[in-house]
């Protein structure tokens, strides 16, 4: 076993990484991928790890106050939410901003990317980095950004297009980046909820005849499945459930667990065109049981890894996964039931997979 952890320590978290970029790159070329309206549409997202009590972690990591009884990482991934893929994962010390890490996720994206934010994300800077990279994004903006936001939701129109100036520490930060502070025109659209309460999107596709009003209704809501995406890694996955207590160690898990998952999304994407098929007659539409999926990788992932899985033998894995399927009935709504809370860390509602 020392020698095994001696071994390991030796191995870069980076393999993980690399391998996450040849899987996700391939995707992208195959007829598997699906988009919006001609781009990936990416949802940036953050959380935070509850890693081991160890002298190292606290070192590195640090904690999320001084009264912390363990240290924590931050975690931040750049997320496809139509194919649900973790196109980049970032893991840093507690005290790095969600910004700063967002910022980190753009090396990943390109000019065909429309990438979603929460109202914690819009910053002048960071829309600026957008422009520099030729990054479109669509952001939800607190009202009370701005007056010029204010404006604009007093004004009751429902769109309409605005310029930006950076503040002091935006220009601060842009000159840190090597990024322009010149004015940014930012198109504000007003979205009104079933609520009556009142959502406003800043994005970055201006052009109202090809990007019409009605066509960001529904867009913003599409962040949802990141956060779904991270019940999977924290509850299925167990993803803060180390097997080391290095930070190398901790990193290889979490980038281990990541490309798992990814390689298990790729597997649903190609059951889910027998699926299709097989399911074309029936009232509802329905999707590959993303759990089920998971536990099938448990005992082959690295049969799968490298590639010693038969044309035949995984033939039949997907026909299997096409199998497993859960109706998709849309507009359901339940009120959450906070009474039940389980306190323990692993909610038995949402069981161990892998």
């Amino acid at each position: 076993m020392a020698a095994f952890c001696k071994a390991r320590l030796k191995f870069s978290f980076s393999a993980f990484s690399d391998l996450n970029a040849i899987l996700t790159n391939d995707l992208y070329q195959s007829a598997f991928a699906q988009k919006w309206n001609g781009f990936r549409l990416l949802a940036v997202d953050g959380s935070t790890l509850e890693l081991p009590q160890k002298a190292a972690l606290f070192d590195h990591f640090g904690k999320m106050n001084p009264q912390a009884n363990y240290p924590s990482a931050r975690l931040s991934q750049l997320y496809d939410v139509i194919n649900k893929i973790s196109i980049d994962i970032q893991v840093s010390p507690i005290k790095v901003g969600e910004r700063n890490l967002a910022s980190r996720h753009l090396k990943c994206a390109n000019k065909h990317d429309l990438v979603l934010y929460d109202r914690g994300y819009p910053a002048f800077w960071l829309f600026a980095l957008h422009q520099h990279h030729n990054v479109q994004y669509c952001a939800r903006m607190p009202i009370g950004f701005s007056t010029t936001i204010k404006a604009f939701v007093e004004s009751k129109e429902k769109d309409r297009v605005i310029e930006l100036s950076a503040t002091k520490k935006s220009i601060k930060k842009c000159q840190a980046l090597d990024v322009s502070t010149s004015n940014i025109k930012v198109r504000l659209i007003r979205v009104m909820l079933d609520d009556g309460s009142i959502e406003v999107l800043a994005t970055s596709l201006l052009d109202t005849k090809k990007f019409p009003r009605k066509t960001f209704l529904n867009l913003y809501h599409q962040r949802w499945f990141v956060e779904e995406d991270y019940k999977i890694m924290k509850s299925r996955l167990e993803i803060e459930n180390f097997s080391g207590f290095s930070v190398e160690a901790i990193l290889q898990d979490i980038h281990a667990k990541a490309l798992t998952k990814n390689i298990a999304a790729v597997a649903i994407l190609e059951a889910d065109v027998l699926a299709k098929e097989k399911y074309l007659h029936r009232k509802h539409k329905y999707q590959i049981n993303f759990s089920y999926t998971l536990s099938q990788f448990k005992d082959n992932i690295i049969r799968f890894v490298l590639c010693l899985i038969p044309l035949r033998q995984n033939v039949e894995f997907i026909e299997r996964l096409s199998k497993a399927v859960d109706a998709v009935r849309p507009g359901r709504k339940f009120k959450r039931n906070t009474d039940n809370i389980n306190p323990k860390k692993y909610s038995t509602g949402y069981k161990r997979v892998i």
